[in-house]
C-alpha cells in the first residue's frame, strides 16, 4: 500500500513556479531576476501565477539554473 501511495505522489507534476523554486536551490528570486534580466516585479508576478512565463523566459531560467522543466 505504501508503494502505491508513493507512486501517486511521484506522478503529481509541479507547476512552473514550484519547479523554479526548487531549481533556485537557496538562491533568491532577486538573484534570478538579475541573471535573466527580468524586472523583479515581473518575476514575482510570474512566480505567484498572476502572469505566465514566456518560452524565452523559461529558456533563460533553464539555461541559467542548468535545469529542465517538466511540462
Amino acid at each position: 500500500m505504501k508503494n502505491e501511495k508513493n507512486m501517486e505522489q511521484e506522478k503529481v507534476k509541479l507547476s512552473i513556479p514550484e519547479q523554479v523554486k526548487l531549481a533556485l536551490d537557496g538562491r533568491t528570486q532577486r538573484w534570478l531576476s538579475f541573471e535573466i534580466r527580468l524586472p523583479e516585479q515581473e518575476l514575482s508576478q510570474k512566480m505567484k501565477g498572476t502572469t505566465q512565463f514566456t518560452q524565452d523566459e523559461l529558456d533563460k531560467i533553464s539555461n541559467r539554473l542548468n535545469f529542465k522543466f517538466e511540462i
